[in-house]
């Protein structure tokens, strides 16, 4: 999940614009908020039509949000979405009391098609939290936090990743390759698997051993059947020879990357 705090005018701020004021990667909350979004990612098996998905409200008043959905894909080797109808919130959007928590339904439509696709379907539920429209509210700004969450539609006969216990990936429907510009790595990762693959705390490993931080914390995905490009700056040169390696699918354990220079 990725999260990301703005911040918006009230209604008798000068401009009467919204503005963005920060964006924060964050694993699972902005702790400058009082939304929180749970679960973290969505799985759906191949004929479940429903999942849930729970917001919190941990202020002292009451939150607005909505709920949207977007596919997802990476057919220009980088995030693209576009608006979709094979995932719809019930409700899309909801008000949360003070302490309480809302249940947001996750549907898939009637009937599920009947011929599964051969690639996992990757979606992105993006919650916003709605800004407060009061007489009682000060002049000035509010911060509002908005949510990205990954849902995923296995293909038929797939497993599910993220209940189960996490162990090394395998690596043979991955082909990477990079290259060295004059201050960053480019890392391009084609997937030819039928599911995604979360690549987390990427680093080089030189051959002595000696290992330099590339990436701390998550990298991001390479979709099933597609591919992702990453651009990397550096603080210094890379030792050579080495490998990439990285955590794949939160495994405990990095992975060496199959990886070949271009």
């Amino acid at each position: 999940m990725r999260a990301s705090c703005l911040r918006r005018p009230s209604s008798r701020a000068r401009d009467g614009h919204w503005l963005l004021a920060a964006l924060l990667a964050c694993a699972f909350s902005c702790s400058a908020g009082n939304l929180q979004v749970a679960p973290i990612v969505l799985e759906f098996s191949e004929n479940q039509q429903a999942n849930a998905l729970w917001l919190q409200n941990t202020a002292d008043h009451p939150i607005n949000a909505q709920i949207r959905i977007q596919q997802w894909s990476q057919a220009t080797a980088s995030d693209q979405l576009e608006p979709s109808h094979a995932l719809r919130a019930s409700p899309a959007i909801v008000q949360i009391p003070p302490g309480q928590r809302q249940l947001v339904r996750i549907v898939r439509p009637t009937p599920l098609p009947t011929a599964p696709a051969q690639y996992e379907q990757a979606y992105r539920i993006w919650v916003d939290e709605l800004p407060q429209i009061s007489e009682n509210q000060p002049a000035g700004l509010q911060f509002l936090l908005r949510y990205s969450i990954p849902a995923f539609v296995l293909p038929n006969g797939a497993q599910p990743r993220e209940q189960i216990a996490k162990a090394p990936v395998d690596t043979s429907a991955l082909q990477a390759s990079w290259r060295l510009s004059a201050d960053a790595l480019i890392l391009d990762v084609r997937n030819t698997g039928n599911q995604r693959v979360r690549l987390s705390e990427l680093g080089w490993t030189a051959d002595n051993g000696a290992i330099t931080p590339l990436q701390r914390g998550l990298l991001g995905y390479v979709l099933a059947g597609q591919r992702m490009q990453w651009k990397l700056p550096l603080a210094m040169r890379l030792p050579l020879p080495g490998h990439l390696q990285a955590r794949l699918n939160d495994a405990p354990v990095a992975q060496v990357l199959p990886t070949a220079t271009r």
